[in-house]
This record gives C-alpha cells, sequence and structure tokens, in this order.
C-alpha cells in the first residue's frame, strides 16, 4: 500500500498521479457489490459490473481457459493525488 502511479491518457501523457489504498485478489464471481459500485461502469450495480467484464474477457483473454467465474480479478482501490 502507499504506492504511487502516473496515469498516462492514449497518448501517453501524464495525467494524473494516484496512491493505491487497498489490492485484493479475488476470483470474478466474488467480486462485491461495493466494487462494482466503486469503478462507477454502466448503472454502477454488480451485474453490471459482472456483464461488462465477462465481455470483455471473452472477447480479450489471452488465456488458453479464456472466461472462468473462477478466474483472478485484481480489485485496486486508489485515492487521486493530483
Amino acid at each position: 500500500m502507499g504506492e504511487l502511479s502516473i496515469i498516462l491518457d492514449g497518448r501517453g501523457a501524464p495525467r494524473a498521479v494516484i496512491e493505491t489504498t487497498a489490492v485484493r485478489v479475488v476470483p470474478f464471481g466474488d467480486v462485491d457489490a461495493d466494487h462494482a459500485w466503486s469503478e462507477g461502469e454502466g448503472d454502477r450495480s454488480l451485474a453490471a459490473w459482472r456483464e461488462i467484464h465477462e465481455r470483455y474477457w471473452r472477447a480479450h483473454s489471452e488465456s488458453p481457459r479464456g472466461f472462468a467465474p473462477d478466474m483472478p480479478v485484481v480489485c485496486e482501490r486508489f485515492r487521486l493525488i493530483a
């Protein structure tokens, strides 16, 4: 915790500095409603989060296994520094 990261835009220009406040690795099926709400996608519901992310990982997974409900997901919390 406390690690700083520089967030870049699509052109590689720095846009923000964040500080990691928490990291959890959980199975996809165990991501909770609080994380879904905090991530802020769609209507912020857990159902929307799962649908959006499952669709993405099915399309882009490089793992031969592809998407699976027990695949590990990194849930990171951070605060904006600058």
